[in-house]
Parts: structure tokens; C-alpha cells; sequence
């Protein structure tokens, strides 16, 4: 049964949303934009309680892993805390991954494209310069705390269900309430520079020469980072900037009369995927 409904990152005009807008059209229903990552998982339950029967998935990005494995070139998937199916993770880090990849450019700008190996080389040169950047991006993103809602009710808890409900209701006591679940909330999201440190210091040897990030630099290394660092280089090569070669490379996919899911291994398989979620199982 293919996806009805397939939430992803970003806003309406994202770069997220235009390429699986081209990649995914006629394979399943609406691809809907949904903003950040935080909150989907519950959107997609809720749309799935409110639509009934309809399939409702969603896509993430791959983001800053602890402990990365090699890329196989396929969606991995994304299951909730309890094992229920709620979609995929880009393998890569974020859709840029995929823009700035020699095999996508090629294919996208054609006969513009930059000269294959000096654009390989702007790229490994950008991957040089930004290497201890991304060790510090991945030890804070590993050392962030992973948001939890503060809980509306306080007190002790009561039967088996252990609902809380407070002793004293009076308004001294509501305040006190407050405090002692604002403090225990806060208490959890609080960041150790120590900890972050540490773990940074021990993310690279993964970001230099050998490593394994450094040896897949365009699937664990922010693309849109990659980008940027190569922005001189990609001026030599006759365009603006970074910036400015994304917004290209993503116009001209747009445009492009290719089945664009033969670019890529992990682009095929997300078609196969939201046709057959099962694929993925």
C-alpha cells in the first residue's frame, strides 16, 4: 500500500520538499512540509488517528550520529520508542548531502556542471577545513539534551497507574507545585560542558585522515557546511558561491526529464519505500 501522507523537514519552498516533490511524484499522495523535526512523530500519529485508514509516514534527516555506521545507500528507518513504524532517516546528514554529490551534479547541471576533478577537489578541500567543526557539531548535537515535555501535573503518585495528584491544592501549594516541576524538568535538560568536551575530544580521530566520518565526508559532514567551506573554489569554477550552487543544482532538478531516483541508490530505494513500506521492515 503506498504512503497517503509523507511529512518531511523544512517549509514549503525547502529544498527538502522541492527534491521529493520531483523524486516521489506519482509514487505516493501528498508530501507535506512540517517545519522541524521535533513534534513530528506525534503529527504523524495524530494525522493517522484523523484519517483512519490512510498511510501516514514521515522523513527525517539523518543528522549527527554517535556512533555512525558505513553507508549502505539506503532510507533507514525510523521507528518509535516502541517500536511502532513512523518512516525513514535520510541516511546522509541533510538533504544538501545529496545536492552537492559529484554523481548529482553531473547528472543536474549537465554540460555546466564544474570539471569533475577539480570539483572533487574543492570538495576535499572543504572537507579539511570544516573536519574539527563537525566533531564539535556532532559532540554538541550528542550532548543536547533530548527535549521532554514539562508535565502539567504534580504531586505523588497514586495507584497502579501512578497519576500524580498533589496533596495540597490550596494556591501555596500550587505554587510549590510549579516550582518543584519546573526545577526536576530543568534539572534533565541541562548540558555539561565537561561531558561535551570530552566527547568531542574523542569524536576526532573520526574526523581526520583514516576516520571513519572523514572516509564518508559526504554522508556524516553537513552538506550545507560543505557548501559554504567550498564557496571561493566554487566561484573559481564559474559560480556565486555556495549558496548559490545549491539553489542551482536544485532548479535544475527541478526541471530536470530524468527519473531522478536513478541518481542515487538511496534515492531508488525511497521510491521503492513509499510504494512498499514493508521494504523497509
Amino acid at each position: 500500500m503506498p504512503v497517503n501522507l509523507l511529512f518531511c523537514e523544512g517549509g514549503p519552498g525547502s529544498p527538502d520538499i522541492r527534491v521529493l516533490n520531483k523524486l516521489l511524484a506519482g509514487r505516493c499522495g501528498q508530501i507535506r512540509p512540517e517545519g522541524g523535526k521535533y513534534g513530528m512523530g506525534n503529527c504523524i500519529k495524530a494525522h493517522r488517528e484523523a484519517l483512519g485508514q490512510a498511510l501516514v509516514l514521515g522523513l527525517l534527516d539523518g543528522d549527527f550520529r554517535s556512533a555512525p555506521d558505513a553507508p549502505m545507500g539506503e532510507p533507514q528507518v525510523w521507528n518509535d520508542s516502541d517500536n511502532r513504524r513512523l518512516g525513514w532517516r535520510w541516511e546522509r546528514k541533510e538533504i544538501e548531502n545529496y545536492l552537492i554529490d559529484p554523481a548529482i551534479v553531473v547528472k543536474a547541471l549537465g554540460d555546466r556542471a564544474p570539471e569533475q576533478v577539480r570539483y572533487q577537489q574543492a570538495l576535499e578541500s572543504a572537507r579539511d577545513k570544516i573536519a574539527l567543526y563537525q566533531a564539535a557539531r556532532t559532540a554538541l548535537s550528542a550532548g543536547r539534551p533530548r527535549f521532554k515535555p514539562l508535565s502539567s501535573s504534580f504531586g505523588p503518585e497514586r495507584g497502579k497507574s501512578k497519576y500524580r495528584f498533589p496533596d495540597d491544592l490550596t494556591e501555596i501549594g500550587c505554587r510549590k507545585g510549579i516550582q518543584a516541576s519546573v526545577a526536576a524538568h530543568q534539572a534533565t535538560q541541562l548540558v555539561e560542558l565537561d561531558a561535551v568536551v570530552e566527547r568531542f575530544e574523542a569524536l576526532k580521530p573520526e574526523f581526520e585522515p583514516g576516520g571513519r566520518r572523514y572516509e564518508h565526508f559526504l554522508c556524516y559532514f553537513a552538506g550545507k557546511d560543505l557548501a559554504l567551506a567550498a564557496e571561493d573554489d566554487l566561484k573559481t569554477l564559474g559560480f556565486q558561491g555556495g549558496n548559490a550552487f545549491l539553489a542551482k543544482v536544485i532548479q535544475e532538478i527541478a526541471r530536470s526529464r530524468d527519473d531522478i531516483g536513478t541518481w542515487l541508490p538511496e534515492w531508488a530505494a525511497l521510491q521503492d519505500a513509499v510504494i512498499d513500506p514493508n521494504l523497509t521492515a
